[in-house]
């Protein structure tokens, strides 16, 4: 995909425990279940195995004891025993990472301050030397990151591909000593127990309707309930909360054990109240949408779920009334999320109890938010009613019983008084948009609603900023109608797309003076004017016409590739097929100088120009990869461009979009459908991402024995 198809985008030494060493040793491992492991081992007699695991035990309960009795000299008046008790336990190693975990809680400030010191030290080497080296980077970077960033890491290490942060993600959870952050660990292995679903596919009903679950399920790599047998394995003889936590999600109990989560959640919200440092209002809510998308798994347990659910409101509030200053985005994200669980009521009583504390503050996005849980009940004319008063400004209030009325709930009545003139709505709107403010805001607003999938009402915002000024030269008109039209050709609505450019394109093109005003914001609105008309022409098979306003889109922009792949998908003779392929290799020789350029450039400039001038080298290589692939050219060196330009910059969909592409014509039909997810968990509802999603599941079907079935 290239950026202008999508809104918004700019295209010592120690005896570690045998097992786990040997478990988390190889670069690139899976886990195996228990069973099978077992199953390689041979036969012994019920006795023989009774009498190893009773020596076993008997052998850890000796050096737990002698562990203990290490400890107790950290705090010995005597230098020498202090030293020599601290090279014993480094000896032991990870063995006694549990014991000294604890001993920093130790009445004898002596104990607790060694202890403390062993836990953070290298010498137990949370580091493994035979951990894959991204691994080690990573973790060596999290003990040495200040506590604001070290989330960031921990994050990371669950990205890793192959599982290769899991046993790192084990370790902190268990063995830091910091609570905070052993929670913040444990919950990014908790959620990969939460249910599968491909971001974006769930709220769009017509797509999700095409994919089948267990086809799904198959076509994904590394099941992560593989995983518990080693993280539980990881997880015994620690005394952490956070490895309390993964000890009960992990042995997996049916049905879901609601009660001791509930007591979970319940110590999180005491600590929170209290200001403990060992937990977070964000770890409290996390924990509860873990807790309730884990009840929401049987539909039977859908009242627990929103009473689990609706904990999290109240402590939101809690802490807003503390500050003194509404700070609503965790409320913002929590209706967010009620409505992706599909628990709108959840959006509507949060909305009852905000609009009493704060009843002039409540941002636009929570009045869309809250008519777009009307309509995921089924209830259309309210839900329309709600965005026309958000986009209009105008105050909503929800009666008890869901009804709704526009006027403000707090006024008082006044009496019937003969009606005031009234302003004519032009002036109205003349005071409205003074302010550039406003627009601004409008824009942002916008953008928000779009990356949510509320296309329409984006564009609805969009258009009260463009109003009388469709043909303006200002900032904000040029990015709303960017976004607009960008939003409407991602919905395929090409012809709409082109007639809101179309006021705008025509003083482009006939004002000199206003051209040189606008080309320096570099939105291409006019070759993307021709290129929307041209997709419009050719879905009416008006091969001509549209051949016309592709060739018009590449001459305003040699660039713009998707009017080069347009002319591609036409019928045509074999001498407009040679214009073709001529302005084609052009440009194909332009971009690969550009990429040659940037290339040089890149291992000259000095380190702080380096991220940009990686993205401006990711964003040629995309362009060209995504040109080849769609052209009939080389598929190989598409795929290998596109591979560099995600290496380079993972965080665009776009770019992810493109590698997908280019796997699914190398025949790559799953790889293809895994990195579309990648590309969606991205940008979940941008429509383009989740309709190619689809073609690759529907290939990669095909692949699987029985069809997946």
């Amino acid at each position: 995909m290239t950026e202008v198809q999508a809104p918004c985008k700019q295209k010592i030494s120690l005896a570690p425990l045998a097992f786990l060493a040997i478990f988390f040793s190889a670069s690139d491992w899976t886990l195996p279940s228990i069973a099978h492991a077992q199953s390689a081992l041979p036969a012994k007699s019920i006795a023989q195995q009774e009498t190893s695991a009773a020596s076993e035990n008997r052998a850890n309960g000796d050096s737990q004891a002698e562990i203990q009795r290490w400890i107790v000299k950290l705090g010995s008046d005597s230098y020498s025993e202090r030293i020599e008790a601290q090279r014993r336990l480094e000896a032991y190693g990870t063995l006694a990472l549990g014991q000294i975990r604890q001993a920093i809680l130790n009445d004898d400030p002596q104990i607790a301050s060694q202890a403390r010191f062993l836990l953070q030290s290298n010498q137990l080497r949370w580091t493994w030397n035979d951990n894959p080296f991204e691994t080690r980077k990573i973790v060596e970077a999290y003990q040495l990151a200040p506590p604001e960033t070290k989330r960031v890491h921990i994050k990371e290490l669950n990205a890793l591909d192959n599982n290769h942060g899991v046993a790192a993600l084990c370790r902190i959870s268990c063995y830091e000593s910091n609570e905070l952050y052993s929670k913040l660990a444990a919950l990014e292995l908790l959620a990969r127990l939460k249910p599968r679903r491909i971001p974006g596919i769930g709220s769009n009903r017509t797509l999700n309707a095409l994919l089948d679950p267990k086809t799904v399920q198959s076509l994904i790599d590394s099941p992560d309930q593989d995983l518990a047998p080693a993280i539980l394995q990881a997880t015994q003889g620690a005394n952490s909360q956070a490895s309390q936590w993964l000890a009960l999600a992990f042995s997996n109990p049916e049905p879901f054990p609601t009660v001791p989560w509930i007591q979970l959640i319940e110590a999180e919200e005491k600590l929170v109240e209290n200001s403990s440092p060992e937990s977070r209002l964000n770890v409290l809510v996390e924990m509860s949408h873990w807790v309730t998308e884990q009840l929401l798994k049987n539909p039977q347990n859908r009242s627990q779920a929103l009473q689990t659910a609706r904990r999290i409101p109240p402590a939101i509030l809690a802490r807003q009334i503390e500050l003194g200053q509404p700070d609503l985005d965790q409320l913002i994200d929590f209706a967010q999320w009620a409505i992706d669980a599909d628990l709108p009521e959840l959006v509507q009583e949060q909305y009852l109890e905000i609009h009493k504390l704060f009843p002039n503050t409540l941002p636009p996005i929570l009045h869309y938010l809250l008519a777009e849980s009307f309509a995921r009940q089924d209830k259309p004319d309210i839900a329309q009613r709600i965005a026309q008063d958000a986009l209009d400004r105008k105050p909503i209030a929800l009666n008890p019983d869901l009804t709704v009325r526009s006027e403000n709930p707090l006024a008082p009545a006044a009496p019937q008084q003969p009606a005031a003139p009234q302003q004519p709505a032009a002036a109205q709107q003349q005071i409205q948009f003074r302010s550039l403010s406003a627009d601004a805001q409008r824009l942002e607003l916008a953008q928000r609603l779009i990356q949510i999938g509320l296309q329409d009402w984006a564009q609805l915002e969009l258009r009260r900023v463009l109003q009388d000024k469709e043909d303006s030269p200002e900032t904000a008109t040029l990015l709303a109608l960017h976004h607009l039209s960008s939003s409407l050709h991602d919905q395929l609505r090409d012809e709409q797309a082109a007639k809101s450019l179309e006021k705008w394109v025509r003083r482009y093109e006939t004002e000199k003076l206003f051209r040189m005003q606008v080309d320096e914001f570099q939105l291409d609105l006019a070759s993307n004017y021709y290129l929307y008309r041209a997709n419009d022409q050719a879905k009416q098979g008006n091969a001509d016409k549209a051949r016309e306003d592709y060739f018009q889109s590449i001459n305003l922009a040699s660039d713009n590739v998707d009017a080069l792949i347009g002319l591609a998908q036409l019928p045509e003779t074999p001498e407009q097929k040679r214009r073709r392929l001529s302005d084609q290799e052009q440009t194909v020789s332009s971009l690969r100088n550009e990429i040659d350029g940037m290339d040089r450039d890149l291992r000259l400039a000095n380190p702080m120009f380096q991220a940009m001038e990686k993205k401006r080298l990711a964003n040629s290589l995309n362009t060209l990869a995504w040109l080849l692939i769609n052209t009939d050219a080389d598929k190989q060196e598409a795929l290998m461009l596109s591979r560099r330009s995600c290496n380079l910059s993972p965080e665009q969909s776009a770019y992810q979009d493109t590698l997908a592409h280019c796997l699914e014509k190398n025949g790559k039909h799953r790889e293809a459908f895994r990195t579309q997810i990648k590309a969606l968990t991205l940008e979940p509802n941008q429509l383009s991402l989740q309709r190619a999603l689809v073609g690759f599941y529907q290939l990669a079907a095909k692949d699987l024995p029985d069809n997946g079935q």
